[in-house]
């Protein structure tokens, strides 16, 4: 009893786990502060510090052009390669490298730290807050993606893209990629809570939700080929939105179909609209699933995959 009223003095009438509860958010805004800068750092030694600079670059690029590539080779023997359908497939190209990163980095860092370097259930004994590990690990995945998305985009500039008359708008760009980037890392946080949960080919459904995104958002074709009930789907996905105004403000006209009919302060509106929504949600989602996986041991998991 002594040891309790000490314990509620100390911590201005709260008990210690009120004062910094045990789970994946908890501790003061500087503590989420310092471990989504701790673990940006290791991301980076996780994922471009393995080699020299040149190496890296060739790395990155080699992958998204050759993806590149292919899909202007699809375009040109189906006799539809024309300056309009290059910069349409070049800019969702470029765009989903980084939709890609951002979608599985939670995910990866989750089942990296449970399986691989089997540290996750000592984050839950440091002032860290699990949450801002995951995203902090997938912003730098992200920065990464964003070196291949500027090569594609140089590459395609050199084969003939026309960029937006008078320079790229650069007040849309700046709004539109900052709230794509939240949004794609709010539902890579969602997918991550949930992969945690299961026991089978974890590290295989981010890329498995990832290729359905990408047919489905407009990156490489309009909306207006899809069915009916899907072209509904990807239009209440965020990344669609997303890559509408990077197109708009690096080519400067809107894409075919209805999704360009769409007037840019109504695009930036619904993208802004989406990602509070996925805010609001992600976060509660990714407590209850993280403190259901302790509960349940699936921390200690290891799923072989």
């Amino acid at each position: 009893m002594q040891t309790d009223r000490a314990a509620d003095r100390s911590t201005g009438g709260l008990t210690l786990r009120e004062a910094r509860p045990f789970g994946p958010l908890r501790g003061s805004a500087a503590d989420a502060a310092r471990s989504l800068v701790a673990a940006s750092r290791l991301a980076w030694s996780i994922e471009a510090n393995w080699t020299q600079p040149l190496y890296l670059v060739v790395f990155l690029a080699i992958r998204p052009l050759a993806f590149l590539g292919l899909f202007l080779a699809v375009f040109s023997i189906g006799g539809r390669l024309d300056v309009a359908s290059i910069g349409f497939v070049v800019v969702g190209q470029a765009v989903f490298q980084i939709v890609g990163a951002a979608l599985q980095g939670p995910t990866h860092a989750l089942l990296d730290d449970r399986e691989r370097y089997r540290t996750i259930r000592y984050i839950f004994a440091t002032p860290s807050s699990l949450l801002p590990v995951s995203v902090g690990r997938a912003l730098v995945k992200a920065a990464i993606a964003g070196s291949s998305a500027l090569i594609v985009i140089v590459s395609g500039v050199a084969l003939g893209m026309p960029l937006r008359g008078g320079g790229v708008d650069l007040p849309l760009l700046l709004v539109v990629v900052p709230l794509g980037l939240l949004s794609i890392v709010g539902i890579g946080v969602a997918l991550g809570a949930v992969c945690v949960q299961l026991r089978n080919d974890a590290w295989q459904y981010p890329e498995a939700v990832a290729g359905t995104v990408f047919l489905l958002c407009g990156a490489i074709f309009p909306l207006e080929v899809l069915p009916g009930p899907v072209q509904a789907i990807g239009a209440a996905l965020p990344i669609t939105w997303w890559i509408e105004g990077v197109r708009r403000a690096l080519l400067g006209v809107a894409s075919p179909g209805r999704l360009g009919t769409i007037p840019t302060e109504e695009l930036v509106a619904i993208l802004a609209v989406g990602t509070v929504v996925i805010w609001a949600a992600a976060p509660r989602l990714f407590t209850f699933a993280i403190n259901r996986a302790r509960e349940k041991g699936h921390l200690d998991r290891n799923t072989a995959s």
